[in-house]
């Protein structure tokens, strides 16, 4: 009721009184053509909500930051499953290749001298439309065969070093342009005579790897929207206690106050609300008694020193 009449105060113009008088006067005279506000009428009807709707989104968030955590982690997770395939993928297309190009440097025979060598590489291309290339490079690293019509003259930088860390055995790598895999040429006396480098198109993985993100993010999506309607359900039902409660107290503050400006204005006090919470509806009568008062010790102690 303080803050009603407060809100609602005049200033005070020349010759008005001041003093403990004056502050009885405010809520009592000047309220009593007052009527409450209209935003009162309708704060019943939702009151309690803010809190459900607070508490509902922080576990939806919590929620939407799970699934985005698991979609990354499960994608990342598929991408290097699905690269170490596509990689054992080119060793085995090279292995298959080797055997004519082994034959020629079991004999003695140079790389460079091995016939048909572009038919039988183009074969082994022609097995899987994503080979961009295949290469048959000698132990310096000149291409002596290849699949492609210009081919560089020599493999990649990076070949070297790969191979000297696999120590004769199979390898590959994934690149920015591809993947690429190679299988060595063990010569005489054990030492490598160069080996096949297979060059593959990173589309498919790439595609691949797209299509389950998006598969991963439409499951996401269903069960985010899932759990947010169970998570709606369950929090209604566990909040409907303290929903209720704080329902019954704004009912009767809101009561109060509607009795308040009644009283003010001469008129009948409205019926109290029967759904009181713990006694507040006394507690704010015995606050308004002592109020009044006070009010009333502070007018005769004016008027006495006055």
């Amino acid at each position: 009721m303080l803050a009603l009449a407060w809100r609602r105060r005049e200033p005070l113009r020349s010759g008005t009184p001041c003093g403990p008088a004056a502050f009885q006067r405010v809520p009592l005279e000047r309220v009593a053509g007052a009527t409450p506000d209209k935003n009162t009428e309708t704060k019943g009807e939702t009151s309690g909500m803010p809190l459900f709707w607070r508490i509902w989104g922080a576990v939806t968030l919590v929620i939407f930051a799970v699934l985005s955590l698991f979609v990354v982690l499960a994608t990342m997770q598929f991408n290097a499953i699905h690269s170490t395939l596509v990689g054992e993928r080119l060793v085995v297309l090279a292995d298959r290749t080797v055997a004519p190009f082994s034959a020629a440097v079991r004999l003695g025979l140079a790389l460079s001298s091995v016939r048909n060598a572009t038919a039988l590489l183009e074969r082994a291309r022609q097995t899987d439309d994503a080979i961009v290339a295949l290469h048959v490079f000698d132990d310096v690293g000149r291409i002596v065969h290849s699949t492609l019509s210009s081919p560089p003259a020599a493999v990649p930088a990076f070949v070297g070093p790969a191979r000297a860390a696999a120590g004769g055995d199979y390898w590959y790598r994934q690149t920015p342009e591809g993947f690429v895999g190679s299988v060595d040429l063990v010569g005489e006396r054990g030492r490598s005579a160069g080996g096949i480098l297979v060059v593959y198109s990173p589309i498919g993985h790439a595609t691949q790897v797209r299509a389950i993100f998006a598969e991963l993010m439409l499951g996401a999506i269903a069960a985010l929207a899932l759990a947010a309607a169970l998570a709606a359900v369950l929090l209604r039902w566990g909040l409907s206690a303290m929903i209720r409660r704080h329902r019954a107290i704004e009912a009767t503050v809101r009561d109060f106050e509607r009795g308040a400006w009644r009283g003010a204005a001469g008129r009948a006090r409205a019926k109290a609300n029967a759904e009181d919470a713990d006694g507040l509806r006394e507690g704010l009568e015995a606050a308004r008694a002592r109020y009044r008062a006070v009010g009333r010790r502070l007018s005769a102690a004016s008027q006495e020193t006055t």
